[in-house]
């Protein structure tokens, strides 16, 4: 637990200090050796999920790429899917090579739901391409995650006491992760500016 706080602290520090960072290389990250990580990086997370097909997978398996992440659970009818159509638009603004290396990662938070089934059925209503990656999980490991973005949420009473038509008030946040997992940008509320995502990512 005291690893975890700590990784969550060292990740809230690099995120506030996106703004005022001096000028560095582009390409310093790129020359970081294999499987060494700062920390700040959300890839010291070791905690195993399941993504819509049902694979078990570790989030340090999406390294050596771009990520883009949000948090959202798939029966949300309101702000979740402008969560995904946000990231469509991004990833249409992107050219091809920054396509090429750029992943698009949903997190749900709604762990007693969100089965595999779920998440493909979340991917076909909102036309998701094969550059999406939706992932479910145990909660503990869910909250330590969120922590780290930034993202709040909580789940609310049933309508109907007894029965699973919950849902969940949250708050929207996207996350850019560098090729090593460090948070290199981040934007809260919907109508992403594209253009700041667009000039973080590089074509290499």
């Amino acid at each position: 637990m005291k690893t975890i706080i700590s990784l969550i602290a060292a990740v809230a520090c690099a995120t506030a200090a996106i703004g005022c960072k001096k000028e560095e290389d582009p390409h310093a990250h790129h020359k970081m050796e294999a499987g060494k990580l700062s920390g700040a990086s959300l890839y010291q997370f070791h905690d195993m999920f399941t993504d819509q097909n049902g694979k078990q997978m570790m989030l340090h398996q999406l390294q050596g790429k771009y990520v883009v992440v949000a948090m959202f659970y798939a029966t949300c009818t309101a702000i979740c899917p402008r969560i995904a159509a946000e990231m469509l638009r991004l990833e249409k603004s992107l050219s091809a090579r920054q396509r090429a290396n750029t992943r698009f990662l949903m997190i749900s938070f709604d762990h007693e739901r969100d089965n595999p089934a779920n998440l493909r059925k979340f991917i076909e209503k909102m036309r998701l391409t094969d550059s999406f990656v939706l992932l479910t999980g145990k909660p503990e490991p869910i909250r330590e995650v969120a922590a780290a973005l930034g993202v709040n949420y909580k789940k609310q009473p049933a309508a109907e006491p007894g029965t699973s038509n919950y849902e969940y008030a949250h708050s929207s946040v996207f996350s850019l992760l560098s090729p090593q997992g460090e948070i290199v940008l981040q934007h809260a509320g919907l109508s992403v500016s594209v253009e700041n995502f667009r000039e973080k990512i590089r074509d290499y």
